[in-house]
């Protein structure tokens, strides 16, 4: 009973990252499922479907087909599509129903790019994992197939890696982290995975440094520092304080070449609980204490910890009771979370700050999502340390 969900939907999962992630590419990505999966993302999980027409498909899959197991029906139909729309590459993704059958989401990818002579990737997304592997997922094997090691080093050239709408949602914020940086001096190779195009991937392995803004893009960090060389440094811009930093720590690896993860000093467990995304909880931490001094805070990671990033206090989040037990163990005086958990407060004296994610409430509050960089998210960690501005 320790999986039952009673106040929260399921976060969103794998193959929503690796759609979401190949979004502004011109590919065409069909997801192997009886269309509940395809609908729940373009939906659920992905601000920017309403408005914009991508070719993201279903196979349809029907109980006979998984019985029979007719992998060659789901082929002839993604050559069908393929042979319409001339994609730049195809992207062929699993599903719960997939995966409990056996199919090799890989040997099927190789079969069509064998017929179509079209770059085609098979990804064995499950459903049963967070959003946040399939975009490590597509991010590395994208970087794997199309980057190349240059010659020619961009001095001053960066990459922005994790940067999806899951984290960031679709208002002003990916905008606000390219500009920071180009900004200052910088100039943005390609952002993984919003608004960058196949010659920016080809083109990334020029760049000086690398610069991850969510845990998804840790293992395309790892990747890039070990085949080409690139340090990086592991950081959100916040605020104003906050981006400054990550700004001071880009131009420090620029110079010695030392990936660097920023970690506030002085840090300890205390009363503020933040419930998010790793990367992002542990910048908005770093903020309130260099910005207000408030040093007593942890963080929940709900979509899995990276030990990299974390402090010995910080919480691998397991399930919905997880949460419940923090909530109502006394220790916690304030709360930093998605709204939905709100309501898990009941009557307890905890104060609650709202802080939106897309892959935990969806459209519910994805248009009240903050701003990370400028005065309003200064504003809201003031409210945070309780200063009036």
């Amino acid at each position: 009973m320790s999986q039952l969900c009673v106040y929260l939907p399921p976060f969103s999962s794998d193959y929503s990252g690796v759609c979401t992630c190949l979004f502004d590419l011109n590919g065409m990505v069909v997801i192997h499922d009886a269309s509940c999966c395809c609908a729940n993302y373009v939906s659920y999980d992905e601000p920017r479907w309403f408005g914009n027409k991508r070719p993201i498909y279903c196979s349809a899959l029907r109980e006979i087909d998984a019985i029979l197991g007719d992998d060659e029906k789901f082929i002839r139909k993604v050559i069908s599509a393929c042979d319409s729309m001339k994609p730049e590459f195809i992207a062929v993704l699993g599903s719960p129903v997939p995966t409990i059958i056996g199919s090799d989401m890989n040997g099927i990818a190789q079969e069509i790019e064998g017929k179509t002579g079209v770059p085609t990737f098979g990804f064995s997304t499950t459903g049963f994992r967070y959003y946040n592997r399939g975009v490590a997922e597509a991010m590395v094997k994208f970087a794997k197939y199309y980057g190349g090691k240059s010659s020619q080093q961009n001095p001053g050239g960066v990459n922005i890696l994790g940067l999806t709408v899951l984290d960031f949602s679709d208002n002003s914020n990916a905008a606000d982290i390219r500009n920071l940086f180009e900004g200052n001096g910088f100039e943005v190779i390609c952002s993984f995975m919003m608004g960058c195009n196949l010659m920016d991937i080809q083109r990334s392995t020029q760049a000086e440094v690398n610069i991850v803004v969510s845990q998804s893009g840790m293992a395309l960090a790892a990747f890039m520092e070990k085949e080409w060389g690139i340090p990086y440094v592991a950081a959100t811009p916040l605020g104003n304080e906050g981006s400054e930093a990550v700004v001071r720590t880009v131009r420090q690896v620029c110079e010695d070449h030392k990936s660097r993860v920023l970690h506030g000093e002085g840090l300890h467990d205390g009363e503020v609980l933040i419930l998010g995304e790793q990367m992002i909880a542990n910048s908005l931490r770093n903020s309130l204490a260099q910005s207000y001094g408030i040093k007593g805070v942890t963080v929940g990671c709900l979509f899995g910890m990276d030990k990299a990033l974390a402090q010995d206090f910080d919480i691998d989040i397991r399930d919905e009771r997880h949460i419940r037990d923090l909530i109502t163990s006394g220790k916690y005086s304030k709360l930093v979370a998605d709204p939905l958990m709100k309501v898990m407060l009941k009557d307890r004296d905890i104060s609650f700050f709202p802080l939106p994610h897309v892959a935990v409430s969806s459209k519910l509050y994805w248009h009240r999502y903050k701003t990370f960089i400028g005065d309003k998210m200064e504003a809201f960690l003031a409210q945070i340390a309780g200063i009036p501005m």
